[in-house]
């Protein structure tokens, strides 16, 4: 972008955030000013030295409004106790990280800890919460650290749910997740864990931390409905000790040509109160909607804007007419598309739903008049849960989802403004050679008991395709024993895998979970006519983003 058009755009957007600070909240109390710089941090020891120069330009928010530093670097923004002051990282800076590699872009205003009294209610916290900061300092300083070059193209780590609720489901965390991706194999730049860090049970926060430091990469989080304080008595203070280990529940941050914004839209009824679906409701709070304006009108509208949140964004699991709702989604949606809408190039990142993972391209059936993007809910980290499933080698329990996707983790690859997911099973490979799942339906009448894919052909069987993370764009092919290549049939139905081993551990320690509708099911009628003897299947698949995938199935037919 050249001078003239960044001036344009800065005096946008100051015009813009002046104009819009009366809809922040109009009861804090205590108000305070902060004063502070956002500096070059050139011996990265965390303290503004003599020597080292300010930053401008760079915003910095109290969570609703947001200026940009003058031109030393120095700011001014008002500031109430219990608010989290934050700054957007710039692509050309790196934030500093703590022993766990969290980001340290944020400075928690905690003169006298977290109210014991909230709204006339005395609070006993199960977990602990932030406490006493004491008098707000005479400067509150940002670092940044200098990085040589921007890079356009990058890789980042998408992680949904990683949710252990007990000490063994984060032994399964650093089996499944930690172990293969230290020394970072992948070399991103850093990992985005979209919410439900843990399952309620947030004592396990310092564990799970220290296991997610060893990737030796920046971890960013978000909060998600098991992540809250359910002894609040409101929304207000619903993750205090997410809070107190992570920073704020939402904010933005930049890499290469891309701007992040990490969105809370969990909202927590409160007071015993309950919405339809129960005690919490896919919601984006107006303030923290009021500090996305403001946001954004300091982001160039060329750039690519990924919004990463717990709860989806659009709660189904297909695109038109038999779409499978499968959960909340984000009821004033419609409020942030018209936020959105200066942007050409978007992307959403969620995860919650533990039965499917899906993508919806978000068009005019949306009331999104720009160029469609994909809101994709990940499969998840924990997959349908750290308890669900038979025991592998390790210990570690199957977790696959209702819709036969298996538990896994993904690879975010940037170039300018393209995102294209890539999802990893586990056991993670990087060949690629566990995309998807080759089955026959009904299968094959064994003759001799435990005999493995050799039997007996039974009448109108299918061969059905599971492309994991797939979608209704995806083209997936067949070869039947080396002839000519058939398109495959994308059909909504439940994986025929996941009903069989949901029928065979039904009410044992092992059970799987009730088997859903899948979003990325593949079908086609096998040809009656194939003789007795070894045939052999080879499918090809081509995703939205041009991504391909190969699979084989093998199988002997024998005499009645």
């Amino acid at each position: 972008m050249n001078h003239k058009a960044r001036l344009i755009l800065l005096c946008a957007a100051l015009l813009v955030s002046t104009s819009v600070f009366a809809q922040c909240d109009p009861n804090r109390t205590g108000v305070e000013n902060a004063h502070g710089f956002v500096f070059a941090d050139i011996n990265e020891n965390g303290m503004k030295d003599a020597m080292e120069p300010g930053i401008a330009s760079i915003p910095v928010s109290n969570g609703c409004e947001v200026v940009l530093s003058n031109s030393d670097g120095s700011y001014s923004l008002s500031v109430a106790p219990t608010e989290v002051l934050f700054i957007s990282k710039p692509a050309d800076f790196q934030i500093p990280v703590d022993e766990f590699n969290v980001p340290q872009f944020f400075y928690r205003h905690y003169p006298e800890g977290v109210p014991a009294q909230i709204a006339g209610t005395s609070v006993e916290w199960l977990w602990p919460v932030s406490e006493a900061s004491g008098p707000l300092p005479d400067s509150v300083n940002f670092p940044l650290v200098p990085i040589t070059a921007v890079k356009e193209d990058f890789l980042a780590h998408g992680f949904a749910d990683t949710q252990a609720q007990y000490e063994n489901g984060q032994d399964m965390i650093r089996e499944e997740l930690v172990n293969p991706l230290i020394g970072n194999p992948f070399e991103v730049e850093f990992g985005l864990t979209v919410g439900d860090v843990v399952f309620d049970n947030l004592a396990l926060y310092d564990r799970h931390k220290t296991m997610m430091g060893l990737m030796d990469i920046p971890q960013w989080y978000l909060p998600g409905n098991h992540d809250m304080n359910f002894e609040s008595p409101n929304a207000r203070y619903a993750n205090e000790t997410y809070i107190k280990h992570f920073g704020p529940t939402y904010y933005s941050f930049n890499y290469g040509n891309v701007h992040f914004v990490a969105l809370n839209n969990v909202e927590y009824a409160g007071d015993g109160r309950e919405f339809d679906r129960g005690v919490y409701r896919g919601y984006i709070s107006d303030v923290q909607l009021q500090w996305l304006r403001n946001d954004l009108a300091h982001v160039s509208p060329d750039k690519l804007i990924v919004i990463a949140s717990h709860i989806p964004l659009i709660a189904e699991a297909s695109d038109g007419v038999s779409a499978v709702l499968t959960g909340p989604g984000t009821e004033n949606f419609s409020e942030l598309l018209e936020i959105l809408e200066p942007f050409e190039h978007l992307y959403g990142l969620a995860g919650h739903d533990t039965s499917n993972s899906f993508k919806v391209e978000v068009n005019h059936q949306h009331g999104w008049n720009g160029r469609p993007w994909i809101a994709h809910t990940l499969g998840e980290v924990r997959g349908s849960g750290w308890t669900r499933g038979p025991r592998d080698f390790r210990g570690v329990r199957d977790a696959m989802m209702e819709d036969g996707n298996p538990n896994g983790f993904y690879v975010l690859r940037f170039n300018d403004s393209s995102l294209i997911p890539e999802f990893i099973p586990f056991p993670s490979s990087a060949d690629g050679t566990n995309r998807m799942r080759v089955v026959l339906d009904p299968p094959l009448i064994q003759i001799e008991t435990g005999s493995v894919q050799r039997g007996i052909l039974q009448s109108n069987t299918k061969l059905v395709v599971n492309l994991f993370d797939g979608g209704i764009r995806d083209q997936v092919w067949a070869s039947i024993d080396g002839g000519a290549q058939q398109q495959m049939i994308y059909t909504l139905r439940t994986d025929p895998l996941v009903e069989n081993l949901y029928q065979e551990f039904l009410n044992s320690d092992d059970a799987y979970p009730t088997p859903d509708r899948s979003a990325h099911i593949w079908e086609l009628p096998l040809p009656e006519e194939l003789g007795v003897g070894l045939h052999h299947i080879v499918v090809n698949s081509t995703d939205e983003f041009g991504q391909t995938r190969r699979g084989t199935l093998t199988f002997e037919i024998e005499n009645n």
